[in-house]
Protein backbone atom coordinates (compact mmCIF):
# COMPACT_ATOMS: atom_id res chain seq x y z
CA UNK A 1 0.00 0.00 0.00
CA UNK A 2 1.36 3.43 -0.98
CA UNK A 3 1.86 6.03 1.75
CA UNK A 4 -0.82 8.24 0.21
CA UNK A 5 -3.31 5.36 0.15
CA UNK A 6 -2.52 4.51 3.76
CA UNK A 7 -3.03 8.12 4.88
CA UNK A 8 -6.36 8.30 3.07
CA UNK A 9 -7.40 4.99 4.65
CA UNK A 10 -6.53 6.28 8.13
CA UNK A 11 -8.64 9.40 7.56
CA UNK A 12 -11.52 7.28 6.23
CA UNK A 13 -11.41 4.97 9.29
CA UNK A 14 -11.38 7.94 11.67
CA UNK A 15 -14.22 9.64 9.78
CA UNK A 16 -16.43 6.55 9.87
CA UNK A 17 -15.78 5.75 13.54
CA UNK A 18 -15.28 9.33 14.84
CA UNK A 19 -11.92 8.20 16.25
CA UNK A 20 -9.34 5.41 16.00
CA UNK A 21 -6.70 3.84 18.21
CA UNK A 22 -3.12 3.21 17.10
CA UNK A 23 -3.36 -0.54 17.79
CA UNK A 24 -6.53 -0.86 15.66
CA UNK A 25 -5.03 1.13 12.78
CA UNK A 26 -1.83 -0.91 12.83
CA UNK A 27 -3.78 -4.18 12.69
CA UNK A 28 -6.18 -2.99 9.97
CA UNK A 29 -3.42 -1.58 7.76
CA UNK A 30 -0.88 -4.34 8.40
CA UNK A 31 1.87 -1.97 9.53
CA UNK A 32 3.75 -1.31 12.75
CA UNK A 33 2.52 0.98 15.53
CA UNK A 34 5.53 3.22 14.90
CA UNK A 35 4.46 3.62 11.25
CA UNK A 36 0.95 4.58 12.37
CA UNK A 37 2.37 7.08 14.87
CA UNK A 38 4.45 8.72 12.12
CA UNK A 39 1.41 8.86 9.86
CA UNK A 40 -0.69 10.47 12.59
CA UNK A 41 2.02 13.06 13.25
CA UNK A 42 2.05 13.94 9.55
CA UNK A 43 -1.73 14.19 9.37
CA UNK A 44 -1.80 16.36 12.48
CA UNK A 45 0.88 18.66 11.04
CA UNK A 46 -1.28 19.01 7.92
CA UNK A 47 -4.25 20.02 10.07
CA UNK A 48 -6.24 16.91 9.14
CA UNK A 49 -6.51 15.13 12.51
CA UNK A 50 -5.85 15.72 16.18
CA UNK A 51 -3.84 13.14 18.07
CA UNK A 52 -5.23 11.87 21.35
CA UNK A 53 -3.76 9.57 23.97
CA UNK A 54 -3.31 6.34 22.04
CA UNK A 55 -5.16 7.42 18.91
CA UNK A 56 -6.67 10.29 16.90
CA UNK A 57 -9.85 12.17 15.97
CA UNK A 58 -10.63 14.36 12.97
CA UNK A 59 -9.77 18.04 13.08
CA UNK A 60 -13.05 19.96 13.20
CA UNK A 61 -12.09 22.39 10.43
CA UNK A 62 -11.17 19.70 7.93
CA UNK A 63 -13.51 19.05 5.01
CA UNK A 64 -14.95 15.54 5.09
CA UNK A 65 -14.27 12.90 2.45
CA UNK A 66 -17.51 11.81 0.75
CA UNK A 67 -17.79 9.27 -2.08
CA UNK A 68 -19.38 10.12 -5.44
CA UNK A 69 -22.82 8.55 -4.94
CA UNK A 70 -23.32 10.53 -1.75
CA UNK A 71 -21.82 13.79 -3.07
CA UNK A 72 -23.92 13.81 -6.24
CA UNK A 73 -27.17 14.71 -4.50
CA UNK A 74 -25.79 17.03 -1.82
CA UNK A 75 -26.85 20.69 -2.16
CA UNK A 76 -28.22 19.91 -5.62
CA UNK A 77 -30.21 23.11 -6.12
CA UNK A 78 -27.22 25.22 -5.11
CA UNK A 79 -24.99 23.28 -7.51
CA UNK A 80 -27.44 23.78 -10.38
CA UNK A 81 -27.54 27.53 -9.73
CA UNK A 82 -23.75 27.69 -9.70
CA UNK A 83 -23.62 25.55 -12.82
CA UNK A 84 -25.94 27.91 -14.70
CA UNK A 85 -23.84 30.87 -13.58
CA UNK A 86 -20.50 29.32 -14.54
CA UNK A 87 -21.80 28.27 -17.96
CA UNK A 88 -22.40 31.92 -18.83
CA UNK A 89 -18.66 32.53 -18.45
CA UNK A 90 -17.75 29.96 -21.13
CA UNK A 91 -17.60 31.36 -24.66
CA UNK A 92 -18.71 29.50 -27.76
CA UNK A 93 -16.11 27.21 -29.38
CA UNK A 94 -13.95 27.30 -26.23
CA UNK A 95 -11.71 24.55 -24.90
CA UNK A 96 -12.50 23.56 -21.30
CA UNK A 97 -10.99 21.25 -18.69
CA UNK A 98 -13.65 19.74 -16.44
CA UNK A 99 -12.28 18.74 -13.06
CA UNK A 100 -13.78 15.68 -11.37
CA UNK A 101 -16.44 17.39 -9.28
CA UNK A 102 -20.18 16.98 -8.87
CA UNK A 103 -20.48 20.79 -8.79
CA UNK A 104 -18.57 21.13 -12.06
CA UNK A 105 -20.81 18.46 -13.62
CA UNK A 106 -23.81 20.76 -13.12
CA UNK A 107 -22.29 23.22 -15.61
CA UNK A 108 -22.51 20.74 -18.47
CA UNK A 109 -26.25 20.79 -19.16
CA UNK A 110 -26.09 24.57 -19.66
CA UNK A 111 -23.38 24.35 -22.34
CA UNK A 112 -25.45 22.92 -25.18
CA UNK A 113 -24.85 24.56 -28.59
CA UNK A 114 -21.58 26.13 -27.43
CA UNK A 115 -19.54 23.59 -29.44
CA UNK A 116 -16.84 23.16 -26.84
CA UNK A 117 -13.74 20.97 -26.78
CA UNK A 118 -13.85 19.21 -23.41
CA UNK A 119 -11.03 17.56 -21.46
CA UNK A 120 -11.78 15.62 -18.28
CA UNK A 121 -10.50 12.96 -15.90
CA UNK A 122 -14.03 12.23 -14.68
CA UNK A 123 -15.96 9.27 -16.08
CA UNK A 124 -19.28 10.74 -14.97
CA UNK A 125 -18.52 14.14 -16.50
CA UNK A 126 -17.52 12.46 -19.76
CA UNK A 127 -20.86 10.64 -19.82
CA UNK A 128 -22.76 13.90 -19.20
CA UNK A 129 -20.77 15.62 -21.96
CA UNK A 130 -21.96 13.07 -24.53
CA UNK A 131 -25.43 14.63 -24.22
CA UNK A 132 -24.21 17.92 -25.70
CA UNK A 133 -24.52 18.65 -29.41
CA UNK A 134 -21.22 18.99 -31.31
CA UNK A 135 -19.02 18.53 -28.24
CA UNK A 136 -15.59 16.97 -28.72
CA UNK A 137 -14.53 15.01 -25.62
CA UNK A 138 -11.02 13.98 -24.59
CA UNK A 139 -10.94 11.61 -21.61
CA UNK A 140 -7.61 11.61 -19.80
CA UNK A 141 -5.77 8.33 -19.16
CA UNK A 142 -4.84 7.16 -15.68
CA UNK A 143 -5.63 4.96 -12.70
CA UNK A 144 -9.33 4.70 -11.85
CA UNK A 145 -10.53 5.62 -8.37
CA UNK A 146 -13.55 3.32 -7.96
CA UNK A 147 -15.09 5.35 -5.14
CA UNK A 148 -14.93 8.75 -6.85
CA UNK A 149 -15.08 7.65 -10.52
CA UNK A 150 -12.14 9.68 -11.78
CA UNK A 151 -8.63 8.85 -12.98
CA UNK A 152 -5.36 10.11 -11.52
CA UNK A 153 -1.68 9.25 -11.66
CA UNK A 154 1.43 10.02 -13.69
CA UNK A 155 -0.26 9.20 -17.01
CA UNK A 156 -2.99 11.74 -16.26
CA UNK A 157 -0.49 14.46 -15.37
CA UNK A 158 1.69 13.72 -18.40
CA UNK A 159 -1.25 13.92 -20.82
CA UNK A 160 -2.29 17.28 -19.35
CA UNK A 161 1.10 18.67 -20.41
CA UNK A 162 -0.20 18.61 -24.00
CA UNK A 163 -3.08 20.99 -23.32
CA UNK A 164 -3.34 24.78 -23.29
CA UNK A 165 -7.06 25.38 -22.90
CA UNK A 166 -9.24 28.46 -22.53
CA UNK A 167 -10.92 27.55 -19.23
CA UNK A 168 -10.59 25.27 -16.21
CA UNK A 169 -13.69 24.48 -14.14
CA UNK A 170 -12.19 23.49 -10.80
CA UNK A 171 -14.18 21.79 -8.06
CA UNK A 172 -13.15 22.75 -4.53
CA UNK A 173 -12.76 20.23 -1.71
CA UNK A 174 -11.72 22.87 0.84
CA UNK A 175 -10.49 26.46 0.87
CA UNK A 176 -9.29 29.09 3.30
CA UNK A 177 -7.17 32.25 3.20
CA UNK A 178 -4.12 30.10 2.46
CA UNK A 179 -5.48 28.56 -0.74
CA UNK A 180 -7.43 25.61 -2.14
CA UNK A 181 -6.96 22.06 -0.84
CA UNK A 182 -7.73 18.45 -1.65
CA UNK A 183 -7.45 15.18 0.25
CA UNK A 184 -4.88 13.14 -1.71
CA UNK A 185 -1.49 13.65 -3.32
CA UNK A 186 -2.45 12.03 -6.62
CA UNK A 187 -5.60 14.13 -7.02
CA UNK A 188 -3.65 17.21 -5.97
CA UNK A 189 -1.02 16.61 -8.66
CA UNK A 190 -3.73 16.35 -11.33
CA UNK A 191 -5.53 19.49 -10.17
CA UNK A 192 -2.27 21.44 -10.04
CA UNK A 193 -1.46 20.43 -13.61
CA UNK A 194 -4.97 21.38 -14.72
CA UNK A 195 -4.39 24.85 -13.29
CA UNK A 196 -1.15 25.11 -15.25
CA UNK A 197 -2.90 24.00 -18.45
CA UNK A 198 -5.63 26.68 -18.54
CA UNK A 199 -5.63 30.41 -19.18
CA UNK A 200 -8.78 31.24 -17.18
CA UNK A 201 -9.29 29.39 -13.90
CA UNK A 202 -12.82 29.22 -12.53
CA UNK A 203 -13.19 27.66 -9.08
CA UNK A 204 -16.61 26.44 -7.93
CA UNK A 205 -17.43 26.03 -4.24
CA UNK A 206 -20.50 26.33 -2.06
CA UNK A 207 -20.08 28.11 1.26
CA UNK A 208 -19.67 24.86 3.23
CA UNK A 209 -16.17 24.64 1.73
CA UNK A 210 -15.13 28.03 3.16
CA UNK A 211 -12.59 28.13 5.99
CA UNK A 212 -11.87 24.40 5.78
CA UNK A 213 -8.63 22.66 4.95
CA UNK A 214 -7.26 19.40 3.57
CA UNK A 215 -4.14 17.29 3.36
CA UNK A 216 -2.77 18.78 0.13
CA UNK A 217 -2.75 22.44 -0.93
CA UNK A 218 -3.05 22.57 -4.71
CA UNK A 219 -2.77 26.32 -5.20
CA UNK A 220 -2.92 29.73 -3.58
CA UNK A 221 -5.83 32.10 -4.11
CA UNK A 222 -3.66 34.12 -6.51
CA UNK A 223 -3.79 31.15 -8.91
CA UNK A 224 -7.58 31.48 -9.33
CA UNK A 225 -9.30 34.09 -11.51
CA UNK A 226 -12.96 33.60 -10.56
CA UNK A 227 -14.88 31.96 -7.72
CA UNK A 228 -18.47 30.92 -8.42
CA UNK A 229 -20.29 30.27 -5.16
CA UNK A 230 -23.67 30.36 -3.42
CA UNK A 231 -22.76 32.85 -0.70
CA UNK A 232 -20.33 35.72 -0.38
CA UNK A 233 -17.31 34.78 1.76
CA UNK A 234 -16.57 36.70 4.93
CA UNK A 235 -13.72 37.57 7.27
CA UNK A 236 -10.15 36.49 6.53
CA UNK A 237 -11.16 34.49 3.46
CA UNK A 238 -12.86 37.48 1.85
CA UNK A 239 -9.90 39.73 2.65
CA UNK A 240 -7.47 37.21 1.17
CA UNK A 241 -9.55 36.80 -1.99
CA UNK A 242 -9.82 40.54 -2.50
CA UNK A 243 -6.08 40.91 -2.01
CA UNK A 244 -5.48 38.10 -4.53
CA UNK A 245 -7.73 39.79 -7.10
CA UNK A 246 -10.23 36.93 -7.30
CA UNK A 247 -13.55 37.88 -8.90
CA UNK A 248 -16.38 36.54 -6.73
CA UNK A 249 -19.67 35.65 -8.43
CA UNK A 250 -22.62 34.60 -6.27
CA UNK A 251 -25.14 32.48 -8.15
CA UNK A 252 -28.64 33.90 -7.96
Amino acid sequence: MLIEERLNKIVEIIRINDSARIEELAETLGVSRDTVRRDLIRLENEGVIKRTHGGAVLNDNRASIVFYDERKNQKLESKKAMGRCAAKLIKKDASVIFDASTTVEEVISFLDKKHIFAVTNSLTAATELTQLNDCTIAVLPGRLDHNHLYVTGSDTVQKLNQYNVDYLLLGVYAMDSGGIYTCSESEGAVKAKMLASARKKIAMADSSKFDTTGLIRICTLQDVDILVTDKFPEGRLLEAMQKAGVEIIVAG
